[in-house]
């Protein structure tokens, strides 16, 4: 889990401090003066808390950098749940989050990664890559929005563009590279052709296709496919995507890419993974309690996390309070031991606790 969120930004493991910024956005870019607005009054609370809490260190860079994210517009036209700044002396970073933040600043030796656990701890922000047997589209979904991704001129949306079209001697289109003659006469782009030769022309379609993928996408984003399942199979042998989601697919037709479609067969995939992944985290918490390998006092806590006793971290989503720097402290412990941490909506079976930690071993 530490590396799929320090990834994206390796210096939040330098040495502070860290100024951590949290801005609900509008999602209407005509209005994106209120968002900015709101970030200009949180600069005067992160100015005060910093030379509270740091009297002998110099803000100047840091109120340099928080400068030059206000009055950089195009921080304010993407779409968001909410934006997270973070800032330090040497850098500075806005990370898009699917999740609603109430507008706070966090001044601290770590940065305020709370929020961004629950962000990427189910799927929130991926690519989405909507394929038939002779075109695909690519779209990235964040926000809980579907956007196309436009692509340039030598994009391979079609197996036509992919491909190529070569003829045979008698002057009819045929598959690429090679010659076809007798009954094959008059095949192109899969149509008229053996099966044979229609399974190749797939799976060199689809090896352009990934390639081309694996030079323009976000590595850190997973790309989840929407194909029909014998489509999805051929992919899944020929991909050297990094970011593939193999357990994850949404196993049906794009349907001629209708966006609508594609978005709501998405959300409803997402849905029941995501609720999956929380059933199988209440299953482990009754599995650990059963074992008394739980742990709930926030001093000990403190010294577990420290030790790398900590397996499993669960919070009650509503139980975070504003400046609850103690509980962010144990998850950057836990995270830098290489244990989970999760973010839960507080119910029956997680129960009124702030925290619950599931233990390696007894302590």
């Amino acid at each position: 889990m530490k590396k799929k969120i320090f990834d994206r930004l390796s210096w939040l493991n330098e040495e502070g401090p860290f100024v951590t910024v949290f801005v609900p956005s509008t999602f209407v870019v005509r209005e994106i003066d209120k968002d900015r607005l709101q970030f200009k009054n949180l600069m005067k609370d992160a100015k005060e808390n910093f030379n509270l809490k740091y009297p002998q260190r110099d803000f100047t860079k840091i109120e340099k950098r928080m400068e030059e994210v206000y009055f950089d517009t195009t921080n304010w036209r993407q779409g968001a749940n909410t934006k997270m700044f973070i800032f330090h002396d040497d850098h500075h970073a806005l990370i898009n989050l699917g999740v609603d933040v109430k507008p706070e600043v966090y001044v601290d030796e770590i940065p305020y990664i709370i929020p961004l656990i629950e962000d990427v701890q189910f799927m929130t922000h991926l690519y989405i890559l909507a394929l038939n047997r002779d075109s695909f589209k690519l779209f990235e979904f964040s926000a809980r929005e579907l956007l196309e991704v436009k692509m340039d001129e030598n994009a391979p949306i079609t197996m036509d563009k992919a491909i190529g079209k070569d003829y045979n001697i008698r002057g009819y289109p045929s598959g690429a590279s090679r010659v076809v003659g007798g009954d094959n006469v008059g095949y192109y782009g899969g149509v008229g052709a053996t099966r044979d030769e229609r399974s190749v022309d797939l799976v060199n379609y689809y090896q352009t296709v990934d390639r081309y993928l694996n030079d323009i996408l976000d590595y850190r984003l997973p790309v989840i496919l929407f194909a029909l399942p014998e489509n999805r199979s051929v992919y899944m042998d020929v991909s050297k995507l990094i970011n593939l989601d193999e357990n994850m697919a949404v196993l049906t037709s794009p349907e001629d890419f209708d966006q609508k479609h594609v978005h709501e067969n998405v959300i409803e995939s997402l849905s029941l993974k995501n609720q999956r992944q929380v059933d199988r985290l209440y299953n482990k918490l009754n599995k650990y309690t059963s074992n008394a390998l739980i742990e709930k006092d926030l001093v000990k806590l403190m010294r577990n996390s420290k030790d790398g006793v900590v397996d499993t971290l669960l919070i009650a989503k509503e139980r975070i309070e504003p400046q609850d720097y103690e509980t962010n402290q144990i998850v950057k412990n836990v995270l830098d031991a290489g244990g989970d941490v999760y973010v839960l909506e507080a119910d029956r079976k997680l129960g009124p606790d702030k925290l619950t930690a599931l233990l390696r071993y007894k302590v």
